[in-house]
């Protein structure tokens, strides 16, 4: 099975549940957590990466929380994605594809499905980077 990272899966569920909610109140980060049951912590520090690349803002008090700076139709997963890796990679492969984004996969010259793994990783990366927030949540 093809998956992302840990941090690029959850920012992903963070961002979508932060579009589900645009134009509206500040969504507390904590209703996030409890609702996809993932670790509180581990979603503040992706709220903040996410805040340094100015994808989500969020504000302070009781009835702050965090919400999307660009409008769903606007922001693309590839941004999204970016904030945590400028070449993200598909770990599909278990002989050295984790290594294929620095370019240093041991078994490159000889590997026939690894590099039938690089160019559908590579096929799937722009596709869905090509793809905005909004379209992405359309798939469903």
């Amino acid at each position: 099975m093809i998956r992302f990272s840990r941090r690029e899966d959850y920012a992903v569920i963070l961002v979508t549940a932060l579009a589900q909610r645009f134009n509206k109140k500040p969504v507390p980060l904590s209703r996030i957590a409890r609702q996809y049951r993932i670790s509180l912590l581990f979603l503040r520090n992706l709220a903040n990466e996410l805040r340094k690349e100015n994808i989500i803002g969020a504000i302070e008090g009781r009835n702050g929380g965090y919400f999307l700076k660009k409008d769903p139709k606007e922001l693309l997963m590839g941004d999204v994605l970016e904030s945590f890796s400028s070449s993200p990679v598909l770990p599909c492969c278990s002989v050295g594809m984790s290594r294929v984004h620095l370019g240093k996969c041991p078994k490159e010259a000889f590997c026939d499905p690894g590099f039938i793994w690089r160019k559908l990783n590579k096929e799937f990366l722009e596709k869905i980077s090509c793809l905005t927030v909004n379209q992405f949540m359309e798939y469903r």
